[in-house]
């Protein structure tokens, strides 16, 4: 009976999952982003058993700092909030359009200014949808863009 329901989940686990690289395969396209800006902050976070805490949103700087010698925030680990704004072609309309993705870490582990350029997935069907690459686009070289955008 155990195995019958932890069998049912892994295909519910896995149906999903091909859901979603269909989706992608379908409905997205590898496009160059030109990074319009960037803004990163950082949060200090520690997990002790069941109970998590974090602080407030600080310059990266800041948190380190605090993380190193201050006696209240060591032993918390820094964590990321990455912000980049940028501007692509849209395969859906071929209009120029801006968007921003929110990440807990750079593309590439490469820091991002502007001006710079990094490939991203843009809807074939929305001129506004936009999604990162993930750990897969990457592997199987899916990121790089096919043809001409910004």
């Amino acid at each position: 009976m155990r195995l019958g329901l932890y069998g049912m989940i892994a295909i519910g686990v896995a149906g999903l999952y091909a859901y979603i690289e269909l989706d992608k395969r379908v409905n997205f396209r590898p496009i160059d982003a030109r990074v319009s800006s960037v803004k990163e902050q950082c949060y200090m976070e520690k997990t002790e058993g069941n109970r998590s805490s974090t602080s407030d949103l600080l310059p990266c700087e800041l948190t380190e700092l605090l993380a190193r010698n201050h006696p209240k925030w060591q032993g918390y680990d820094i964590k990321h909030k990455i912000e980049i704004r940028f501007a692509y072609i849209s395969p859906a309309d071929g209009a120029a359009h801006e968007s921003n993705l929110q990440l807990a870490a750079y593309p590439y582990d490469r820091p991002l200014h502007a001006g710079d350029i990094f490939p991203v997935q843009a809807s074939l069907k929305e001129a506004n949808r936009t999604r990162a690459n993930d750990w897969l686009d990457r592997r199987l070289g899916r990121d790089a863009p096919s043809h001409g955008s910004i």
